[in-house]
């Protein structure tokens, strides 16, 4: 992958991250009620202005990158199901589908931060560099997700394309799945639905 599309590629996080708050605060404050037919197409082009505008010297893209420079495809793919859904269309994923991605994002981000606690005897992350038994795996669900006909298997399937096309600068193969910030927003959706259940348990129970 030519290093310039590579480099444009990396503002895509910071670009969708920007229109999900943008388009957040414009719902909050009833903005997008305000100025009718043209408030999504005016979110967009003042995200972009916001995100990749320079005003100090530096973008807001490129503080967010200095934050980290290899943003997963996971939360690539994260945002941009959350911002297509602003525009009123059909979600990409259904909130059972949802909660199996976050629920597949904690369980990778886990066992790779075990690994690298040396809770476990073989480094997890290292198997990333090269072809492993881990490759293997990936493309076993990925068919299994294709046959169950389950939405998730787009993203398993941009996952190995990505890879391949070398669209990050990291060449580990776990950098492309997950992330810090796609961890902590899956185990927040995963926290949030085992409490959900809980509590309408609770009420059934005592109903």
């Amino acid at each position: 992958m030519d290093i310039a599309i590579r480099g444009y590629f990396e503002f895509l996080f910071p670009l969708l991250l920007v229109t999900w708050a943008i388009f957040g605060i414009a719902r909050f404050t009833k903005a997008l009620d305000f100025i009718g037919k043209i408030g999504k197409p005016v979110v967009i082009a003042f995200s972009v202005i916001i995100t990749l505008y320079p005003f100090t010297g530096l973008s807001l893209a490129e503080y967010l990158l200095s934050l980290n420079p290899n943003y997963s495809i996971g939360s690539i793919l994260f945002f941009f199901i959350i911002v297509w859904k602003e525009f009123g269309r059909k979600p990409l994923l259904s909130y059972k589908n949802l909660l199996q991605f976050s629920i597949w994002n904690v369980g990778i981000s886990l066992c790779l931060f075990a690994s690298y606690l040396g809770f476990v005897d073989f480094d997890l992350y290292a198997l990333g560099y090269g072809f492993s038994f881990w490759f293997v795996v990936t493309a076993l669900l990925t068919i299994i997700l294709t046959l169950l006909r389950n939405p998730l298997s787009f993203i398993f399937i941009l996952y190995i394309i990505s890879f391949d096309l070398k669209l990050l600068y990291s060449n580990n193969f776990f950098d492309y799945i997950t992330d810090g910030m796609l961890f902590l927003i899956s185990l927040g959706i995963v926290v949030f639905a085992v409490v959900k259940f809980i509590i309408l348990k609770y009420r059934k129970s005592h109903a």
